[in-house]
């Protein structure tokens, strides 16, 4: 007979097209995916490579079976993520999770061994290379602490494994902790990412909020204890409750200095807490009270990401949490919008970054729409999963077939931007360097789709080894070289021909011609990059991947040019005023920081005086030390 969790196994297999694979094998790629994605809920399933690098297979570690690796809370793919936290958050926490099925004594020799080698050792593996990143000189001397090691044991014996690490080990961390899970176990942690599950809360004193009935649901203002929140907000392994932060606009912002406050008060005026402190914001499906206690169906924290954050951390560091209450509004409501509302309202009385907003603008639910209506012939239909999990009651759709808003902006930086050697950086340092120039609310969803659809189909080759698995961590190169090849130069994301030339790349890929171009691309790179070897040295065949040299190497290779021109700003605000000059023409001024931004009918024929207060998108140029905006246009 066939359980739930055998019915999962079964469909995960067909989800991520494993096939081909052992049970054996299959299995621990089952268990790592789940425990691993309670850590940021919906990032494996559009992040293949991410789960295909904390997927171990390494013979001489053959105890190791999984691994993921956290910075202040933040998942690492790429060793260029630890630079970019760090920069942001200045000093950083390190915690390293390690998963193993085998023998624990084999186990704790083989990571010894590790990290006793771990400068001189070959790192071919992606996570070696974060590891010895992360534990090097250059990045120690930016640490908090001594990172915390956790050892996750997926064993269906009763007793608890043995951990035999030596002192000279034990003593290289601030903190050494055990997981053990088993099937029991393993079920509860799918539930949780599924965010299918009951939560109780028992708290001294509550006022109910007058609402209209049935119509917004019910709502209640709650004062908790710190402990009430604690067991709220994490598993029965301790673990914080990651799933239960997907709809709050940011994430953990690390060391800042309104967290040391938070946690400063924690620790010197616990009594005070509650006063010192803004409170939480749970919107759930349901509330509902029985026996005293407050009911929660399927919660979500909305609101004081950061205030959950140091609390958890205050709790993991042992702190006691006696006399600290926090205030907390319960609603419990089934409608989206009411949700969204209430999202947007509770951060918005906080310094929020407008980045952390990115995706419920509405020019990303355009991009979704276009999705959803178009498909490629001969290809399988693709989304635009630009909330976390959106797409999950949909079984028939693969996670293949879905990308999110970090692969949709690396591809695009790749691809339209001509900065391939920038796109494997992190969502976030990318949006920041790049919001003037993409997502742009005049924009076609045109080339959005084309850089989804070279993200997903080109990671599907490499998937199935119909391309060579060594060049598969240039695959954004291969992507430029196809569009390159196939293409041409495409023109800038605010031309009217932007949409033409997607249509036609397009039209040449479809009936499953991407593979026999992208064999070609991978023939032409190799090419490419033994001629840059020949001609720059053997040393140069390391770091070609964040090379901006290399990629206008690659593109003068392609087109006997030089290189592409980076792509233009576009900027856009309200027109303040238009005014006639002494020549009889049109001038006025654009809205814009830090100064308003002058425009002249020399340079837009257009434009005429009903502009007056309407916004407009518009490019900047620069001559005689004086800025002014040409291109203006009606958004």
């Amino acid at each position: 007979m066939r359980n739930i969790l055998n019915v999962k196994f079964e469909k995960f297999i067909e989800d991520f097209n494993l096939q081909d694979g052992s049970k054996d094998a299959n299995w621990k790629r089952f268990v790592n995916y789940h425990f691993f994605s309670q850590f940021q809920p919906g990032r494996l399933d559009t992040d293949a490579d991410l789960l295909d690098q904390i997927c171990v297979e390494v013979s001489w570690y053959s105890q190791i079976h999984g691994v993921l690796f956290l910075l202040n809370d933040q998942i690492l793919s790429e060793v260029q993520d630890i630079d970019d936290i760090l920069q942001r958050d200045q000093k950083g926490l390190l915690e390293l999770y390690f998963l193993t099925h085998g023998n624990m004594d084999r186990f704790v020799e083989q990571l010894e061994r590790l990290f006793h080698t771990l400068d001189v050792i070959e790192k071919k593996e992606g996570w070696l290379k974060l590891l010895a990143y992360a534990m090097s000189k250059e990045t120690v001397l930016r640490w908090k602490d001594n990172p915390v090691l956790k050892i996750v044991s997926y064993q269906n014996m009763d007793k608890k494994g043995k951990l035999g690490f030596s002192d000279r080990f034990s003593q290289s961390f601030s903190n050494i902790d055990y997981i053990r899970i088993d099937e029991k176990r393993l079920q509860k942690i799918i539930n949780s990412n599924e965010n299918s599950y009951q939560a109780e809360v028992e708290c001294k004193s509550a006022l109910l909020i007058p609402s209209e009935g049935k119509k917004l649901g019910n709502a209640y203002i709650l004062c908790m204890s710190a402990q009430e929140l604690i067991k709220l907000m994490t598993t029965s392994d301790g673990l914080l409750r990651r799933n239960m932060f997907e709809d709050n606009v940011r994430d953990s912002q690390g060391f800042s200095t309104v967290n040391q406050e938070i946690l400063s008060t924690l620790k010197t005026y616990p009594e005070r807490f509650v006063l010192f402190n803004n409170g939480i914001t749970i919107v759930c499906r349901s509330v509902k009270i029985e026996n005293g206690r407050y009911v929660l169906e399927n919660p979500q924290i909305v609101n004081g990401c950061q205030t959950c954050n140091m609390i958890y951390q205050a709790y993991s560091g042992g702190m006691d949490f006696e006399g600290v209450q926090i205030i907390a509004k319960i609603i419990g409501t089934d409608m989206v919008d009411v949700t969204q509302g209430i999202v947007r309202g509770a951060n918005r009385q906080n310094i929020v970054y407008e980045e952390a907003f990115e995706t419920i603008r509405e020019f990303h639910k355009n991009i979704e729409k276009y999705f959803e209506i178009n498909q490629v012939n001969g290809y399988q239909k693709i989304y635009y999963e630009r909330r976390s999990k959106q797409y999950a009651a949909f079984s028939q759709i693969k996670p293949y077939q879905k990308i999110s808003f970090r692969g949709l902006i690396q591809s695009m930086v790749a691809l339209f931007l001509n900065h391939v050697e920038d796109s494997h950086k992190h969502e976030y340092t990318l949006l920041k360097d790049y919001k003037d120039i993409l997502f742009v609310d005049t924009h076609s969803c045109q080339p959005y789709y084309l850089a989804a659809f070279f993200y997903l189909n080109v990671d599907v080759l490499f998937r199935s080894k119909k391309l060579p698995k060594e060049l598969s961590s240039y695959k954004m190169h291969i992507m430029l070289l196809i569009k390159e090849m196939k293409g041409g130069v495409s023109p800038d994301l605010s031309s009217d021909d932007i949409d033409q030339y997607c249509e036609r790349v397009l039209k040449v890929l479809e009936n499953k011609r991407l593979e026999q171009y992208a064999l070609e691309a991978c023939r032409k790179f190799e090419e490419i990059r033994a001629k840059w070897i020949a001609l720059k040295g053997e040393q140069y065949k390391y770091g070609i991947k964040d090379s901006a040299d290399f990629r206008g190497f690659l593109i003068k290779e392609i087109h006997g040019i030089s290189e592409h021109h980076d792509a233009e700003k576009l900027y856009t605000g309200y027109v303040m005023n238009i005014d006639l000059d002494k020549h009889n023409t049109l001038f006025g001024f654009i809205e814009h920081t830090p100064n308003n931004i002058f425009f002249h009918e020399f340079d837009n024929p257009a434009i005429d005086r009903s502009y007056i207060g309407k916004r407009v998108c518009y490019k900047i140029v620069r001559s005689d030390g004086q800025e002014r905006a040409v291109n203006v246009r009606l958004i």
